[in-house]
């Protein structure tokens, strides 16, 4: 089965495109994971065959942390992994416009305790955890691969202290990791289709981050990267009118400098817009899963 081509929307599907999931044979849906909201929900689709358990896949949506849904078609990245052997999870979080950061981090960091004090139950490899995201999951992603297991960011009072949050790897995919290279960005780029500037940091940590930028050093993971850092597969594209596309280049440097050579994967797409068609192709699906099973 074509799992990405059987999961499309139909044509003419007005609003956000949804992913449909009636196909998948087995998964769990809308599972809390958390209590304080009722957007701490996560899906979670394992293989057709086979009792696990299965190294997994935790992934994170974009939507610049004022929208987006853990169903829409942004996981087509790595719903394939179904077919390939893995779990996938895919998260939702709570907005900014519920909760400023680290709200966003906590409840990822909880996701990921969550299925790993419940791996039996859903067939999971607790220690063959991965989280992914694009573009705003992209710094779900990296944030928490970063701060694995680091009390200032776990939030443990949230639930399963008991649990670690590491996982062997991370992808990110034209995402933005420095909050304030993004607040500069965002100011200089208004959006195309309204021409209004939409400063959607300012909305997630709760602040004018161009006046008061030493509020975001503790957003920006670079500034926690230490030789533990797990694997990370990055890709961005160099006409990303969204976000720019320098702060993927420098998230990978920062973690090949403190790790070594080769701890950070790069790609850099030539002409790719923010979520451009290259980062969908079968090659590139194919390119994700190479560096997942590398990692395994």
């Amino acid at each position: 089965m074509d799992v990405i081509k059987s999961l499309a929307p139909e044509t003419g599907v007005m609003g956000p495109p949804m992913m449909d999931v009636t196909g998948v044979k087995r998964k769990f849906l809308d599972i809390p994971y958390g209590y304080e909201s009722p957007n701490q929900k996560l899906d979670i689709y394992i293989p057709d065959e086979g009792e696990g358990p299965f190294p997994t896949v935790i992934w994170a949506h974009g939507g610049a942390f004022i929208g987006g849904n853990k169903r829409d078609m942004q996981l087509i990245y790595v719903i394939d992994g179904i077919r390939r052997g893995y779990a996938v999870v895919s998260v939702e979080y709570r907005f900014s416009s519920e909760a400023k950061f680290p709200n966003a981090v906590f409840d990822f960091k909880l996701a990921l305790r969550f299925l790993r004090a419940n791996a039996a139950k859903y067939c999971l490899d607790g220690d063959r955890f991965f989280t992914g995201g694009d573009s705003a999951g992209a710094y779900l992603s990296a944030f928490c691969a970063v701060t694995q297991d680091d009390p200032a960011f776990e939030g443990k009072d949230r639930g399963y202290a008991e649990y670690s949050s590491s996982v062997r790897g991370a992808i990110g995919l034209f995402g933005c990791y420095d909050l304030y290279l993004q607040s500069l960005f965002s100011a200089a780029h208004p959006m195309a289709s309204t021409g209004k500037t939409v400063m959607f940091t300012d909305m997630f940590v709760g602040a004018d981050t161009l006046k008061t930028p030493e509020v975001l050093y503790f957003s920006n993971p670079m500034n926690f990267i230490t030789r533990a850092c797990p694997p990370m597969f990055v890709q961005c594209g160099d006409k990303d009118q969204v976000v720019p596309y320098e702060g993927s280049i420098q998230l990978a440097e920062k973690i090949n400098s403190v790790c070594g050579a080769g701890r950070a994967e790069l790609t850099v797409f030539h002409d790719a817009l923010h979520g451009d068609p290259q980062y969908e192709t079968p090659e590139n699906i194919d390119r994700i899963f190479r560096f997942l099973d590398a990692n395994k």
